[in-house]
């Protein structure tokens, strides 16, 4: 097989530093960089246009589960590997609903995490821990069937808009409106418009509920 490019993305040096030290010296793989923050992770994909994106969850600037959209909407090019600390049932579910190939967690083994990103590089998608496998087979049985989620089963972010996935995750963060509003650079009645939509399309009745749920899923910036 050709060698294969890999950008490392983790917002902990020590975790960036033991993925290059299991790779480095493998003919098979070239490590071309690594970022520690979403805003540098998606310019450096652009730029780098790596086979492979070892992507971690807690990212200062935007969750990984952002950057994972952002990739998929623009058609950037890298398989992603969802490398992260998280043993849940609803992140599994996002990462992979987002576009993520594989979710590894970091208490694997260097021997699990070659063996996944092998696995990747031939095709194979959906690879999550084996105890979380009916998670898959769920979601591939729903969409053979096209069978619809039921209510509060799928992933509610999957109803929002890119630019309310921006506002939820705002929002989520304590950002005030008018905060909101400068950062977007959009008006304050429009923020409002957009947390609106966002309450309505999650079920949520208040900002509250959003916040909980946000806190729930370990969704918000570290």
């Amino acid at each position: 097989m050709p060698q294969i490019s890999v950008l490392i993305s983790d917002d902990h040096t020590l975790i960036r530093y033991a993925v290059r030290n299991i790779l480095e010296g493998r003919p098979d793989y070239r490590i071309i960089g690594e970022a520690a923050n979403a805003d540098g992770t998606i310019t450096m994909v652009r730029d780098l246009k790596p086979d492979i994106l070892i992507l971690g969850l807690g990212l200062p600037g935007k969750s990984g589960i952002e950057v994972l959209y952002q990739i998929r909407e623009e058609e950037l090019p890298p398989m992603t590997v969802v490398l992260t600390m998280h043993e849940s049932e609803l992140m599994i579910r996002q990462a992979i609903m987002a576009g993520a190939n594989a979710y590894i967690l970091k208490t694997s083994t260097p021997e699990e995490l070659l063996d996944t990103l092998q696995r990747v590089r031939e095709g194979v998608r959906n690879i999550v821990p084996n105890r979380f496998q009916y998670i898959i087979d769920e979601l591939t049985e729903r969409a053979a069937s096209n069978k619809p989620f039921k209510r509060g089963e799928d992933d509610p972010l999957q109803k929002l808009s890119k630019r309310e996935r921006e506002v939820f995750f705002m929002l989520a963060d304590g950002m005030p409106n008018r905060t909101i509003a400068k950062e977007l650079f959009i008006s304050p009645r429009t923020v409002e418009t957009h947390r609106a939509r966002v309450i309505k399309k999650m079920g949520f009745t208040s900002t509250a509920d959003l916040i909980r749920y946000a806190i729930k899923n370990n969704l918000l910036i570290p």
